[in-house]
């Protein structure tokens, strides 16, 4: 069979069929039947004479039927499986059946996998071989791409820098990559061999069991676990799981353990700034009332102790001398107003105004006892009106500021004459306060308590302030509060 000589007897062709014919003899039931074979189908004699084919014989290979009829079953295949070829007809011949995989040449070049079977058979008296071939082309494609992809997958899960792990859904270990068996310092062999349970904090798992039964209904979860090193080092993670095809759970893990480090350093951190700024905070209200209470006491020292003492100076002079106690009567009751007085300033000066007082009413009657016990002229000019949203915090602030510049001109000035205009201007609060007094170095002023307290009320509102201060005119303050504040 390995030459095949030429044969003069013409073949006998399927393609003469026609196939919208309705009634059939005999002989055409055979065609019928194999030109509806889903593959090729094709009958030769032993000296290798194609005999009969089918119409997909001929589509297939890209031959005509005249073609096929002068070809040996060798043209159809690549010079390099000739003897591959030659081999298996021969086997046919000798065991009765043989079958194999080979790569069938069409006309135009293309290269088509075929599985092929041959069976002998006698036809007209002689031995021939019966075969068809199926076309696997499609199922080679699709296996070549499955195993670039699995080869693609394989690369990538193998380099990549997260450990990624695959269990079944009992938790054994069925894959992992490299990075993985560094994490926790496993061989890839020693963890297959593993359960992720032996990996899970035991305690944690006792409190947290795992959820495969979420993750088998396709539920992806978002895991954070402390994890376990071979050398027996917790190591904190975090996890991305979820089902792998059918049968599998895929779990991205990342060692978090520094980053939760330092995030506790610096929870840390930040709780103990904010005790010592709590203490910070403490330490200047303890400061502030301190100062509160010197400013208080020095007062009480200074005006109040020294002005009952003259009146108790002069009750006890009239006392012993009859002919002027008139005069020293009058006299002690003058101290002891202006003794009632200091007492009033005191309180008002140090006793915060109700939530819901007006703030012209409250200016009014702060100018109403600065007249009386200091006798220079305070005028106010006041043209604000109603405004619900000005917050009572706001309207304390303001009545502080005047009350701490009246009292800074009262001190230090020398005035016989205060004006106070206050106004809108834009959505803003305007204030002026103008005396006549003899001024002050605005440089050596501005570190003073009095000022210091005014401008840090101004900004604390997002308010603008500034002084003015003239030998011959007097001093000035000025300030700009928006009427809507948003701290």
């Amino acid at each position: 069979m390995t030459d095949f000589p030429e044969n003069n007897k013409s073949p006998r062709s399927l393609n003469h069929f026609n196939l919208e014919e309705r009634r059939i003899n005999k002989s055409d039931l055979s065609d019928l039947i194999i030109n509806n074979l889903p593959g090729i189908f094709y009958l030769l004699d032993e000296s290798g004479r194609n005999i009969r084919w089918n119409k997909n014989f001929e589509i297939i290979s890209e031959y005509s039927n005249e073609e096929i009829e002068k070809m040996h079953p060798i043209d159809f295949f690549d010079e390099r499986d000739h003897d591959q070829i030659k081999a298996a007809i021969r086997k046919v011949f000798e065991e009765g059946f043989h079958e194999v995989e080979m790569e069938i040449v069409t006309k135009t070049g293309k290269r088509l996998l075929f599985h092929l079977n041959g069976t002998t058979v006698k036809y007209e008296g002689k031995p021939c071989l019966l075969g068809s071939g199926i076309d696997l082309s499609a199922r080679h494609e699709a296996q070549r791409g499955e195993k670039e992809n699995d080869k693609k997958y394989r690369s990538l899960f193998e380099q990549a820098s997260d450990p990624i792990l695959i269990t079944d859904f009992e938790g054994n270990f069925t894959d992992v990559n490299g990075s993985l068996c560094k994490l926790f310092g496993y061989s890839k062999r020693e963890l297959l061999r593993m359960n992720i349970r032996s990996l899970v904090c035991p305690f944690q798992l006792k409190e947290r069991p795992l959820r495969n039964d979420l993750l088998m209904k396709g539920k992806h979860i978002f895991s954070d676990r402390i994890m376990i090193h071979k050398n027996g080092t917790l190591i904190e993670t975090e996890a991305n799981l979820k089902k792998f095809g059918e049968d599998r759970i895929m779990a991205i893990v990342r060692d978090v353990t520094e980053m939760r480090r330092m995030q506790r350093e610096m929870e840390h951190e930040r709780l103990e700034l904010k005790v010592q700024e709590q203490k910070k905070i403490t330490r200047a209200v303890i400061k502030a009332q301190e100062r509160e209470r010197n400013i208080i006491g020095k007062e009480l020292h200074d005006n109040v102790s020294q002005l009952l003492s003259n009146t108790r100076m002069c009750l006890s002079t009239a006392k012993q001398t009859p002919a002027g106690k008139k005069d020293f009567v009058t006299k002690s009751l003058r101290l002891i107003d202006a003794t009632i007085f200091e007492i009033r300033v005191l309180s008002k000066k140090h006793v915060t105004p109700l939530k819901g007082f007006d703030l012209k009413e409250q200016i009014e009657s702060l100018i109403k006892i600065m007249e009386e016990g200091i006798g220079f002229k305070i005028s106010l000019d006041y043209d604000i009106p109603d405004q619900p949203e000005v917050s009572d915090d706001l309207k304390l602030n303001i009545y502080r500021i005047i009350q701490e510049q009246l009292n800074n001109v009262y001190k230090h000035a020398s005035a016989s004459k205060v004006q106070i205009k206050m106004q809108l201007k834009k959505e803003k609060i305007y204030m002026s306060l103008h005396d006549n007094g003899i001024g002050f170095e605005i440089g050596l002023k501005k570190s003073g308590v009095g000022i210091v307290n005014i401008v840090n009320r101004v900004e604390s509102f997002n308010g603008e302030v500034k002084f003015e201060s003239n030998a011959q005119a007097g001093s000035k303050l000025e300030f700009f509060i928006p009427l809507s504040f948003q701290p």
